[in-house]
């Protein structure tokens, strides 16, 4: 009894000292908070009114675009925007009613509006009639297999129904469709570069279009107007798919980037850094607002005057000439640097951007590649020589060359007067098989490997490492049967595309060493004195892709044969290079192809892509050049003949005379190099 006494007399004991502890720790919280209310208020006061204050941020040009002489290629063009800001709590009717006051006071173009976009506007102003497109049974089944009613009406409006919208309606659509395409929260562009008129209407009435800002922009201007557009890339709104990715760069949702090509692969260089304006009263009484900067300068390894060039050769030699082609005219040219990698310039008479994304069997041209693999591969020596006949193979049509004339030849004149025997027998050898003999599948597919090994080498059926977001690689054949392996070897299988062939015969022209092409050669700060560029942020060095695995003998031989053809007396591009006051060295190449008649749907069986490629000088090359001329009739069926070679040598003569015409820009460059070493102490590597 008395122990259980003694428990309890120590409980309030305990309880004392609790309460003591709790007394300490709030009296403790109540003088924390005391300090920070009356001694840090100021500060934390401030800070959320800081903190608290909207922020626009103002967007800020891109850097421009420079050709590799400093001509401006690509500047930027100040505008005004008008954006919307989508909000969760606005109705589809408020909206709506915004969409309508501005198409009266913006001119929109309605050609963009999709079948879609009418659809959801009559849905959405056609209550009564979209109600009754579908049964109650409809909505039923719809309900039970769940499937979205609002599909199932989609289905349902006819043409007729979507044609009661026009007229100053497709105003409201363009507007609208505009307005809801964006994000919640975050301005979307509905028209850019207002006129002035535009913007007056618009500014005057903006508390009564709530959501509604007008925004400083700029837009892309080509100086050179329609000049090399489709490499220069366009800039547009972020794609969906790389939302995130650009969000977590620091991206708004609203912002423009760069959706393709140049514009694309040098975003993070080109994107400029935005200004801040505080939206308070106060902060625009006193011009709270940070200038932001323009992006940096990209300066072009394109030379827009041979570009221009470039273009103007293609246009005039394939322009109107419909009867030579079995389709749309077409062709393509790609001129290179081939030490550096660099673009000089690059045409496509339907589409420039096909210089790295179309693939043609490129005939001939490839026949110095087929000739280094046979003699590194020691199939044929220096003096082999092959007797040019034709070649009949089981379950294939004859193989021969263009000319029956051609007799026995070593590699020299297999390049020369373009042997299709000489390479044909190559391919045989590779396969361990000879005349009337039996072909062994395995040694077939190996000879295959073999050569797509060597080609591979020069950049053909692979990847060249443009500076673009994307290429083709082009398209291999396949194993296919024992002659397509004769055809691959002078260039009728695989295709390649112009950029591939550009690379290979600049890597010929390179001694073997095989240069990754780019367009840009120069990443500049810039400067607000667009005249004079800005400093060197980097200078994009040659990169070498790899050294042909064939010895140097070998690609000497096989420049001598590319000499032969321009020099030599029975040389196919000697009537074209032959008087220029340059030393060439070349190879033509026709492939006789198959191509469906897009006016009859029937299949053409004779026609043929002419090609050219070729460097010069021939004992220092400073240009190589590639040339595709696509689907071509033959000369006894309408076609012209040489369209490719004529291409070529005009495209060399204009990079000639134009160096001519500037020898200064060497030394203007000389100087701005050594200005450079001098500012930062360093040599510039060259």
């Amino acid at each position: 009894m008395a122990s259980r006494k003694n428990r309890k007399s120590h409980l309030p004991k305990r309880l004392n000292v609790l309460f003591f502890a709790v007394f300490i720790l709030f009296s403790a919280l109540i003088l924390r908070l005391g300090f920070i209310q009356i001694v840090q208020g100021d500060t934390y006061e401030r800070d959320l009114e800081e903190a608290s204050e909207p922020v626009t941020r103002i967007d800020a040009p891109r850097g421009v675009m420079y050709d590799r002489n400093g001509e401006i290629a690509v500047d930027n063009q100040l505008i005004l925007s008008l954006t919307y800001t989508n909000s969760s709590s606005v109705s589809d009717e408020e909206r709506l009613d915004i969409a309508e006051k501005l198409s009266g006071y913006l001119e929109m173009d309605t050609e963009g509006i999709t079948d879609r976009d009418l659809k959801d506007y009559w849905l959405l102003t056609r209550e009564e009639e979209a109600e009754s497109l579908l049964s109650e049974e409809e909505m039923a089944s719809a309900s039970e297999d769940g499937v979205d009613p609002y599909d199932l009406q989609l289905e349902k409006i006819t043409d007729e129904q979507l044609s009661d919208i026009q007229g100053t309606e497709l105003e409201v659509v363009a507007v609208w469709r505009e307005m809801i395409s964006g994000y919640n929260d975050s301005p979307q562009r509905v028209k850019e570069n207002l006129t002035r008129e535009e913007a007056h209407e618009i500014s005057v009435r903006l508390e009564e279009l709530p959501g509604v800002d007008l925004l400083r922009d700029s837009n892309r201007q080509y100086v050179f107007d329609e000049s090399f557009p489709g490499f220069f890339g366009s800039v547009g709104s972020i794609p969906r798919e790389t939302i995130d990715e650009y969000l977590a760069l620091g991206y708004d949702r609203s912002d423009l980037v760069g959706t393709s090509f140049l514009e694309e692969e040098y975003e993070s260089a080109l994107r400029g850094v935005k200004g801040e304006l505080l939206d308070s009263e106060e902060a625009a009484g006193n011009g709270a607002e940070t200038t932001g900067s323009r992006g940096n300068d990209l300066v072009l390894s394109v030379d827009m005057a041979l570009q221009q060039d470039l273009e103007t050769i293609v246009d005039e030699q394939v322009g109107g000439q419909s009867g030579n082609f079995v389709n749309d005219e077409d062709a393509y040219a790609v001129m290179i640097e081939p030490s550096t990698g660099e673009i000089l310039a690059a045409s496509g008479y339907q589409n420039q951007v096909g210089t790295v994304s179309s693939s043609f069997e490129m005939g001939s041209t490839v026949k110095m590649a087929t000739v280094m693999a046979g003699l590194q591969e020691g199939v044929v020596t220096a003096d082999t020589y092959i007797n040019d006949t034709p070649i009949s193979l089981p379950g294939s049509s004859d193989i021969s060359s263009a000319s029956d004339t051609i007799g026995s030849v070593n590699y020299l004149g297999a390049l020369e007067k373009s042997s299709n025997i000489y390479m044909s027998e190559i391919a045989m050898r590779l396969a361990d098989y000879e005349r009337g003999g039996t072909f062994n599948s395995d040694k077939v597919q190996e000879a295959y490997d073999t050569m797509r090994y060597y080609y591979n080498q020069f950049g053909l059926g692979t990847e060249t490492g443009i500076d673009l977001p994307s290429e083709s690689a082009g398209i291999s054949g396949g194993y296919g049967n024992p002659g397509n392996l004769l055809y691959l070897s002078f260039g009728q299988f695989d295709t390649y595309t112009p950029m591939q062939l550009a690379q290979y015969v600049a890597t010929i022209a390179n001694d073997g060493y095989r240069i990754e092409p780019h367009f840009v050669k120069e990443v500049r700060q810039s400067n607000p004195d667009k005249s004079n560029m800005g400093s060197i942020s980097q200078q994009i060095q040659p990169s070498i892709m790899n050294k042909l695995s064939v010895d140097d003998e070998y690609i000497d031989m096989a420049q001598e044969g590319m000499l032969e053809v321009v020099e030599g007396s029975s040389g196919t591009a000697r009537s074209y290079f032959g008087d220029a006051p340059y030393e060439v060295a070349g190879k033509t190449g026709t492939a006789q192809v198959t191509v469906r008649s897009e006016g009859s749907g029937e299949l053409v069986n004779n026609a043929v892509n002419q090609a050219f490629v070729g460097y010069a000088p021939y004992d220092n090359p400073e240009v190589a050049i590639a040339v595709i001329v696509p689907y071509t009739y033959l000369e006894e069926n309408g076609g012209r003949n040489g369209v490719a070679n004529t291409i070529a040598r005009q495209a060399m003569d204009a990079y000639f005379e134009l160096k001519e015409e500037r020898p200064e820009v060497d030394a203007e460059n000389e100087e701005v190099i050594e200005q450079q070493e001098e500012e930062t102490g360093e040599e510039t590597e060259e």
